[in-house]
């Protein structure tokens, strides 16, 4: 394969370079229109208990919004009795109501109910229930706040500010801000990448080709991601894994294949010559590194978490777009380009150094193997420790993952510590009668019986249901006013049909439960599981039940990840030994690649711990550690597959296991050192985002690439290969063949 597509990319060079080009001019508009079809929601386990909650809540009360907006309103001088007050916000929601899609406008006035006015009285709010689905909700935020902030200029309005803030609200606000970071990456990293690569390629041109490539590979991949999410829901992460994964993929590859190329000029092959034996060395590398990049990413499938998916997608199609850019356009632009390729040659580069440093320092790794090997196996387990003190959860109802400074966060972070977290997101404890209505008396008494259970739980802070919304009645008075529905005052059959679908049967009830703490702590979360055991250790046999909310919905999806995170490893470990087996013809050196891998991931995941813990935050995102599992594990290998491969070519050779090994690494190691170096200047670039989620990858991924080409792949590699000897190429009962007997085949071919 190898060989006919070298044949092909130099016999028909300006066919192939016209065809890419013309793709990329057609993909230009579908790309940049890719994050109007993204959304920021897809932290949810969508077969959880609490997903199912949530579904039956959406089917049976007809006035429930899922996709709602709230405005917090403040005042320095009046408060909320004040005539000023009430004329203000009633402003506000005439200005609301004006828009289609809503559907149900609740404010203090409107409701009077003092949950809507904070304890110093200068602030409340105004809820906003939307008849939308959750890509219509987000596309209104933009205009209902550009419309609210115009009124502002209004005289009566001056003593008053406010902020638009809520679900699509801060989902938009996300959207916006990983749009912007991803912008900001790439402007600190692309500079970065090409001081990178004239240092490490010494030329203009040589430097300026990968950047030019990774142009095609992003840019093609936003397309077709643009088709993908015009059909199917994909989070807004997707482009930070495009940019994030692509820009280092693709880099590197090119590098590896015009480093290759170059030295064969200076062998004085010619032009086709050095393409071709490129291909079937650097490119033959490349295309084993990529699928195991590939494979690697694939694991983010099994949770079946959309958050996830979208990783995955964007990250295996520019990876299979990078190898396949690198071996057609690439080879196809170096055929046309020759000798060219070095214009621009560095002065500080012409004269060529007579003997390599890293080739001494190879040497005495030969030596002395286990000198190196034991502090820098005690540097890496000693890195890790702090994996130990681990905690992971999703921040699922909260702003922190949108920059300080946005408003949105902003209104957020200020309602919920006036409010609280707890009355605003509350728990929803489902109830689903299994026969009759949550009228009758039987299913009144499971109710009762579940709602004082309930009560008794110290993190919470209040609890409403149908047996105890009137602090001075038993449950006989309940049972007996549900027989009497026509003799309840309206407004609090209005308070009733909150907590029962009294209009579409009666056979749906919620009991509501406000928690002392905020949806995203730690004791929250626990508190989930103390609500679900009491359910499981009752029997309650006339309804089942569902504890459901925004708190069950965070529980259920870190749940979901951990539930899931030994058959990502195991998948990832299993395919990525079997391709690293037919890539290296060895069952230890696969072996070998793996136990490294573990070890510097979980390195990194201490480092990571340290940092991020150690500092400001309580816990790291869930999502954190099986990304940077599934990224990490392909991307190294891109290092060993380089690595290894020059090893073996120098051993088919006839040179001794210690030479090869020694000659291999100082080979490759500048080579391997530049294309990290390259790798991490776009996870750094990515670690300076000021949404979490991608600090925490950016960080991660940038920690792991440097450990892993200082320690792993240039001191850990060579000292088991130096110790493993002859047994690195052992694979029984498999006939081998040569990279050296390919190469011959192609010129025999010709």
């Amino acid at each position: 394969m190898f060989g006919w597509l070298a044949r092909l990319t130099t016999r028909h060079p300006w066919k192939i370079i016209v065809s890419w080009a013309l793709l990329l001019a057609v993909s230009a508009y579908f790309a940049l229109h890719l994050s109007s079809l993204l959304t920021a929601s897809g932290n949810k386990d969508p077969e959880s208990e609490s997903a199912e909650a949530q579904r039956i809540l959406e089917e049976n009360f007809a006035d429930r919004y899922p996709n709602s907006l709230i405005v917090l309103v403040q005042s320095d001088r009046y408060q909320v009795s004040d005539k000023e007050y009430q004329q203000a916000v009633e402003r506000i929601t005439e200005e609301i109501a004006k828009h289609k899609m809503v559907r149900k406008v609740e404010n203090y006035y409107s409701q009077n109910q003092q949950t809507f006015i904070s304890k110093d009285k200068k602030k409340t709010f105004i809820s906003i229930g939307l008849d939308a689905n959750e890509s219509e909700a987000n596309d209104l935020v933009p205009k209902m706040d550009k419309e609210l902030q115009s009124l502002k200029a209004e005289i009566k309005m001056k003593d008053f500010k406010w902020w638009l803030t809520g679900g699509p609200a801060l989902a938009y606000g996300l959207t916006i801000a990983t749009k912007e970071e991803v912008t900001q990456a790439e402007l600190i990293a692309i500079p970065a990448l090409l001081i990178i690569l004239l240092v490490v390629l010494r030329s203009v041109v040589s430097a300026l080709v990968p950047l030019i490539m990774s142009l095609f590979a992003l840019g093609i991949t936003m397309a077709l991601c643009y088709f993908i999410a015009d059909q199917v829901t994909l989070n807004v992460l997707l482009t930070n894994s495009i940019s994030m994964i692509g820009l280092g993929v693709v880099i590197d590859y090119c590098l590896f294949i015009i480093s290759r190329f170059r030295q064969e000029l200076e062998q004085n092959r010619t032009v086709i010559e050095a393409v071709q034996i490129s291909m079937l060395t650097a490119g033959r590398a490349v295309f084993f590194s990529g699928m195991t990049v590939a494979i690697s990413l694939s694991s983010l499938f099994i949770p079946n978490i959309m958050v996830l998916s979208s990783i995955a997608i964007g990250g295996i199609i520019v990876v299979f777009l990078s190898v396949l850019i690198s071996m057609t356009l690439l080879p196809a632009i170096l055929t046309i380009l020759g000798l060219r390729i070095n214009w621009g040659l560095l002065p500080m580069y012409r004269k060529k150094k007579e003997k390599s440093p890293w080739l001494t320092f190879s040497y005495s790794l030969m030596k002395r193997p286990f000198l190196f090997f034991i502090p820098t196996t005690l540097l890496l387990i000693l890195l890790s420790l702090p994996v130990m003190n681990i905690q992971m959860q999703v921040p699922i109802a909260s702003a922190s993952l949108l920059p300080s400074s946005d408003s949105t966060r902003i209104g957020f972070e200020r309602l919920t510590k006036e409010f609280g977290q707890g009355d605003i997101f509350p728990i929803e404890v489902v109830l689903k009668a299994k026969k009759g209505d949550f009228f009758t008396e039987e299913n009144l008494v499971e109710v009762d019986r579940l709602t004082k259970q309930v009560e008794k739980l110290s993190q919470i802070d209040s609890v409403v249901s149908l047996t105890n919304w009137n602090k001075d009645w038993k449950l006989s008075d309940y049972q007996n006013a549900y027989q009497n529905w026509d003799y309840i005052p309206d407004p609090v059959k209005n308070n009733i049909n909150k907590l029962v679908n009294v209009y579409q049967g009666k056979q749906t009830s919620i009991i509501t439960i406000a928690p002392k703490t905020d949806p995203d702590d730690v004791k929250s979360h626990k508190l989930i599981k103390e609500i679900r055991k009491i359910i499981d250790q009752n029997s309650f046999n006339t309804m089942n039940v569902y504890v459901g909310g925004i708190t069950a919905i965070g529980a259920d999806f870190d749940q979901r990840i951990f539930a899931s995170i030994p058959y990502v490893i195991i998948s990832v470990m299993v395919i990525s030994f079997l391709i690293l087996v037919v890539t290296f013809r060895s069952i230890l050196i696969p072996i070998k690649a793996l136990l490294l891998n573990s070890l510097v991931m979980l390195s990194s995941l201490g480092a990571l711990v340290y940092f991020f813990i150690g500092s400001n935050m309580e816990t790291i995102n869930s999502v954190t550690p099986v990304v940077l599992f599934a990224v990490l594990f392909g991307l190294s290998m891109d290092y060993e597959v380089l690595i290894i491969s020059r090893i073996r070519e120098l051993y088919e050779e006839g040179r001794s296991n210690e030479e090869s090994v020694a000659r291999g690494i100082a080979e490759t190691a500048a080579l391997v050192n530049g294309a990290a170096l390259i790798m991490i200047a776009v996870f750094v670039a990515f670690a300076f985002s000021e949404i979490s989620v991608i600090a925490e990858l950016g960080f991660g991924l940038a920690v792991s690439i440097f450990l892993d080409a200082t320690l792993i792949r240039s001191i850990l590699v060579p000292v088991t290969m130096r110790m493993l000897g002859k047994a690195n190429w052992w694979l029984p009962f498999v006939r081998k063949s040569s990279i050296q007997g390919e190469t011959a085949r192609v010129y025999h071919s010709k």
